[in-house]
């Protein structure tokens, strides 16, 4: 999968503006079929979720698996700041966590999708994704390579892209300039 396969229903401005309704965002061919991003306003009628735009996701790969993250904030500024907190969701009704932990060392980067034993590391410009052990996928420059398709691999990696979660395995020093 490349970064150009991943094909967007909605214009720029949309896409990092809060979901006012339920809709189908983006879409991509991967080796198990093709996956579906659907967004729409968040369940958690809180004021706190109201004020930042909580969002409900539904990632779905045809037919096989179908992903639900609860409160997950808009691409960019908001789903970086709801991400470093964490998120929760379920895939298939297995329950799981999203956690994201920057540094400065590049070691010590990553994002886990605790409950799935899917981890995201980045060693010399080159994110890996591991499931358990196993590495399932890596990517340089945006282009997947996936080794091993499963689908709680394909749709991790999917999740990791749309919400931009390559922003925790990049130097802090980004930040600053």
């Amino acid at each position: 999968m490349r970064y150009k396969d991943f094909k967007y229903d909605i214009s720029g401005a949309l896409w990092s503006s809060p979901a006012k309704t339920e809709a189908v965002y983006s879409r991509v061919e991967t080796p198990l079929g093709e996956v579906t991003l659907l967004r729409g306003p968040s369940s958690t009628r809180t004021p706190a979720a109201l004020a930042d735009a909580w969002e409900d996701w539904v990632v779905t790969l045809t037919g096989v698996a179908e992903v639900k993250v609860r409160d997950l904030g808009v691409p960019l500024y908001v789903g970086r700041k709801r991400l470093e907190s964490g998120a929760e969701g379920e895939l298939n009704g297995t329950e799981f966590s999203i956690r994201t932990h920057s540094s400065f060392r590049r070691s010590a980067r990553i994002v886990s999708f605790d409950g799935l034993g899917i981890t995201f590391t980045v060693r010399r410009l080159k994110v890996y994704a591991h499931e358990g052990d196993n590495c399932v996928a890596t990517a340089v420059a945006g282009d997947w390579n996936i080794i091993t398709p499963s689908p709680a691999g394909i749709m991790s990696i999917c999740l990791f892209v749309w919400a931009d979660m390559a922003y925790f395995l990049r130097t802090p020093f980004f930040r600053i300039l």
